[in-house]
């Protein structure tokens, strides 16, 4: 289970086959010792550069609570200059790729990194191609939007493909919280994904191991029906899921803003090492930057690319493994120096994880009605 202090579970997770808890013990290994021995545990690979949600962005409030897509950015620049170039991972990358991860042991693939996975085209295929070369688990985080929007059954697809953690980003326990929140999602077609979703699993069409998750943003909307029960009322108790994970709401990686449901602390290095530079990839949907944990996305920490033509010499994901770069972060991580205001790493100063929020209480305070 995760060791970022911004994320918890509500109930206990589930039960896992052998072959996924020794995968798991590997990974809590990289974070005791510190090791990243000669691979990643994990690696996103980021199909899709693109969303079709804005999530807590609208004229009234632009900011958001979104690190990707924000109003002010679709206003102002358009969705086609902003913070991110958008795009989608050519199917002829992503295979390499895969085999790549499967060829020097990666455990665990994780299909999407800053967009919206549902709106590549091929996302099932890509499930199937992981599915077939073996890894223990394979990731999905989704709004459940997307194609599924003119595709009812595309999550049921997704599972029966192969998906093991098929993650729905959902933030409400009703309609009127989640269009406020999830901005331009339709909630009739997340209710649907899920179903579709829970109607495959227990059809028998999942993998072994594939666990569904209902994920949630804990903001000042939605922060009384998680504290309350009623959100997990919601999705675990009529919709079927098998658990559900939530995070404090953060924007940009800490920053106070209106969304938030907490207090933050910046914590020090005496208090905190990160260990995902010693266990985690990941690889943007061009192939062009690379990055050994979740907030890379300044580029700050770049590896190098791993597709021909790019502008710095091709490289494998073994040899960014082994990168300068990502040396020079794992040597900040166990010198415990990554704070020093000189010569620390400024990635990891302004990350939400080097963050520990005190969640604000909302019992008492006006409900919505948990309905379809």
């Amino acid at each position: 289970m995760s060791k970022d202090p911004t994320f918890r579970v509500l109930v206990e997770a589930p039960q896992r086959s052998a072959r996924y808890e020794a995968y798991r013990r590997e990974w809590d290994r990289r974070e005791a010792d510190m090791d990243p021995a000669t691979h990643p545990v994990h690696v996103d690979l980021e199909s899709v550069a693109v969303c079709d949600l804005r999530c807590g962005s609208s004229e009234d409030d632009p900011q958001g609570f979104c690190q990707i897509w924000t109003h002010e950015h679709i206003r102002t620049q358009g969705f086609d200059e902003h913070t991110y170039q958008r795009g989608y991972m050519d199917p002829v990358l992503y295979g390499r790729l895969i085999q790549q991860c499967a060829d020097i042991g990666v455990s665990s693939i994780k299909l999407n990194y800053r967009g919206e996975p549902s709106l590549h085209p091929r996302i099932v295929s890509f499930v199937r191609e992981a599915a077939a070369l073996g890894f223990p688990d394979i990731m999905i985080n989704t709004n459940g939007n997307g194609l599924a929007r003119k595709q009812p059954d595309l999550f049921y697809k997704v599972v029966e493909a192969g998906v093991t953690d098929l993650m729905f980003s959902v933030d409400a326990c009703e309609p009127e919280s989640y269009h406020r929140q999830r901005v331009g999602g339709k909630w009739e077609v997340l209710l649907t994904s899920v179903r579709q979703a829970v109607r495959a699993r227990d059809d028998g069409k999942g993998a072994p191991d594939l666990k569904i998750r209902a994920s949630v943003v804990r903001t000042h909307l939605n922060a009384e029906a998680v504290d309350s029960g009623r959100m997990e009322e919601f999705w675990k108790g009529k919709m079927g899921v098998d658990w559900m994970s939530i995070s404090e709401c953060y924007f940009p990686a800490g920053t106070q803003h209106s969304w938030q449901a907490a207090h933050w602390r910046q914590m020090s290095a005496a208090e905190f090492q990160c260990p995902d530079p010693f266990r985690r990839m990941v690889v943007t949907w061009d192939g062009r930057h690379t990055m050994p944990c979740c907030q890379g996305f300044t580029m700050e920490i770049d590896g190098g690319p791993v597709v021909g033509g790019a502008r710095a010499p091709l490289r494998s994901i073994r040899e960014v493994w082994g990168s300068a770069n990502f040396e020079r972060l794992r040597a900040a991580q166990r010198n415990r120096s990554w704070d020093d205001p000189a010569s620390g790493e400024p990635i990891c100063q302004h990350c939400a994880v080097t963050k520990l929020p005190t969640p604000v209480p909302f019992a008492g305070k006006r409900a919505l009605p948990v309905r379809d």
